[in-house]
């Protein structure tokens, strides 16, 4: 493991995305054991383990923190209504993002938010808590210069695989999702129930461009 990465191991950075189509890809991670499926109404992985997490507004802004641990954190952290827990591997190093699903790539310049690099190859533990997807609203589009009412916390550390699990899910909407996974899991995670895909990657970049 290189000094690089150990020394931003206990670093945690935060980021505002633009949620699209109530979901965001979190990257540079794929799925180690869940494929094809919905864990607990908040990620879903389709068949290459591509990692999408849930959100409550169709568009608008998410807020996310990210921490990078060198072991486990213990206990979740009791103010998040929804919380789960997967194995996953990082598929190139770099740093750890979320970004909307019609995006090809995120731009993150790691000196100026203090995101940490991923090592490429190495397996982790990834920890996500969810709060605020009932304040935002299924069908609600939030502006993209208004404050984000999706509120995430992402912890990740490295880690042999193991098995997901649903730590905490008590919001209406984890419970729907998790309801309902063949809307969001298996090959038709970015196109069911959504309209034309191209329409949908067109309006969402002209949410991008809004939010400058």
């Amino acid at each position: 493991m290189s000094k690089f990465f150990e020394r931003q191991l206990t670093d945690m950075y935060t980021q505002v995305v633009q949620t699209e189509n109530w979901r965001l890809r979190l990257i540079p991670l794929v799925a180690s054991s869940i494929a094809e499926t919905v864990l607990g109404g908040t990620v879903s992985a389709d068949g290459e383990g591509t990692l999408t997490l849930h959100t409550g507004a169709m568009y608008g802004p998410v807020s996310a923190s990210f921490e990078l641990l060198d072991q486990s954190p213990g206990e979740s952290a009791g103010a998040w209504e929804d919380v789960v827990e997967l194995g996953a591997r990082a598929t190139d190093s770099e740093p750890l993002a979320l970004v909307g699903i019609f995006s090809d790539s995120v731009e993150v310049d790691e000196n100026d938010t203090g995101a940490a690099v991923l090592e490429d190859g190495q397996e982790y533990r990834v920890r996500i808590h969810v709060r605020g997807r009932d304040d935002s609203g299924t069908d609600e589009l939030i502006e993209p210069n208004l404050p984000a009412r999706d509120h995430l916390l992402i912890q990740v550390w490295p880690s042999v695989v193991t098995e997901p699990e649903v730590l905490k899910m008590t919001s209406a909407k984890a419970k729907s999702d998790d309801e309902n996974p063949e809307f969001y899991s298996g090959s038709g995670a970015l196109t069911l129930g959504m309209g034309d895909p191209d329409f949908e990657a067109l309006k969402a970049q002209s949410l991008r461009d809004a939010g400058e």
